[in-house]
C-alpha cells in the first residue's frame, strides 16, 4: 500500500501493472494481504485458477446480488432506467427484493414506504419496470449475468435456441455447436443451467410479465457487410454500443477477439494490443469512415 507502479494499457483499457518502481518505495509500507473472507457477508473468498480476482462463495451475498440487480437493470440489458445503485442498495437492505423476478413483484405501496420516494418518483419506477416487460431474448439472457456472456455470446445464444424454454434445457454438447462458444464459455453456461434456483428466477420474470418481441433481433441476413466480419477498438466518433447495431444491422458479424478468421479490425482513437495482433495475422484494418465507405460501396 502506497507503492508507485508503472502500468501499461492492456486489452483495450485494463490497466496492467508491469513493474513496482522500487526506487519510490516509502520507508515502512506495509504489504497489501488479500482479505480471506468477504467484508460484506464474513464467507470465504477464493481465487479461481488463472484469476487474479479473489471472490466471494457466498451466492446469497447480498453485493453479489446488488450488482448482479444493476447489470439486471442496465440500459444494455433491461434497461429499467429509473432504478438506479441507490434504490437498488435500499431494496436489497431491506430485503424486499432478493432476485431479479422481484423487481417485478414491486407496487405503488411497496415503493412509497421507502424513504425518500414521492408519488412522482415512484410512478416513474412503476413505469420504467412496465416497460422493461417488452424485451428481446438476447437483452433478457444478457440481462441474467451468466458469466462469460456478454451481449455477443447472449445474440449467438438467442439466434440458435430462439426460445427462452428452449435455451434452459441446453445440453453442453448443444452450446458447442455454436461458432461463438467455446469449451469455457459453454461449461459456464452448463452450470448456470444446472442450477435450479437460477432457472427458476428466470421463468419467474416470464410469470411476472416479461415477454419476447416475436422475433429475436439478429444481425440483418443480408446486406452491403453480409458475410464479414468485424471487431472495434478505440474511440470512434460514435458510441461502440451503436456502433456494433449499425454493423449488424447492414449484415455484418460482430466478433469478440481477433483471430485469423476476423475479416475487419475497425480502429478508432488510442487502440489497443488488438492492432499489433491484427497485423501479424494479416487481418485488414479499417478506420470508421472507411467502414461507412465500405456500406456505401455494396449498397450501390
Amino acid at each position: 500500500v502506497g507503492d508507485h507502479v508503472l502500468i501499461q494499457r492492456a486489452g483495450d483499457v485494463i490497466p496492467e501493472v508491469v513493474s513496482v518502481i522500487i526506487d519510490k518505495r516509502p520507508p515502512h509500507l506495509k504489504p497489501f494481504v488479500p482479505p480471506s473472507h468477504c467484508p460484506i457477508c464474513s464467507q470465504p473468498v477464493t481465487t479461481y485458477e488463472g484469476e487474479v480476482v479473489s471472490r466471494c462463495t457466498n451466492s446469497a451475498c447480498p453485493a453479489i446480488l446488488k450488482g448482479a440487480l444493476e447489470h439486471f437493470v442496465a440500459r444494455r440489458a433491461m434497461n429499467i432506467d429509473k432504478v438506479g445503485e441507490k434504490l437498488i442498495s435500499t431494496l436489497v437492505d431491506s430485503k424486499i427484493v432478493t432476485s431479479f423476478s422481484d423487481l417485478y413483484r414491486l407496487n405503488q405501496d411497496i415503493l412509497l414506504s421507502l424513504e425518500r420516494q414521492g408519488e412522482k418518483s415512484v410512478d416513474n419506477i412503476i413505469k420504467s419496470i412496465e416497460k422493461s416487460k417488452k424485451t428481446t431474448l438476447s437483452r433478457f439472457i444478457f440481462a441474467l449475468g451468466i458469466r462469460f456472456v456478454g451481449e455477443q455470446t447472449a445474440k449467438s445464444l438467442a439466434n440458435h435456441f430462439q426460445s427462452l424454454s428452449t435455451f434452459l434445457k441446453a445440453t453442453p454438447e448443444q452450446l458447442l455447436q455454436i461458432e461463438d462458444i467455446g469449451p469455457k464459455v459453454a461449461e459456464s453456461i452448463s452450470k448456470w443451467l444446472n442450477d435450479s434456483s437460477a432457472v427458476k428466477i428466470a421463468n419467474e420474470c416470464l410469470q411476472h410479465g416479461v415477454y419476447f418481441e416475436e422475433k429475436t433481433k439478429a444481425r440483418a441476413e443480408s446486406g452491403p457487410l453480409s458475410g464479414f466480419s468485424f471487431l472495434i477498438t478505440g474511440t470512434l466518433p460514435i458510441k461502440r454500443d451503436d456502433a456494433k447495431d449499425f454493423i449488424e444491422s447492414k449484415g455484418g458479424k460482430i466478433v469478440s477477439a481477433v483471430s485469423a478468421k476476423l475479416n475487419y479490425l475497425v480502429v478508432g482513437d488510442d487502440p489497443g494490443s488488438k492492432v499489433e495482433k491484427a497485423q501479424s495475422l494479416g487481418v485488414t484494418i479499417i478506420s470508421w469512415d472507411e467502414l461507412l465507405e465500405l456500406t456505401k460501396k455494396g449498397e450501390e
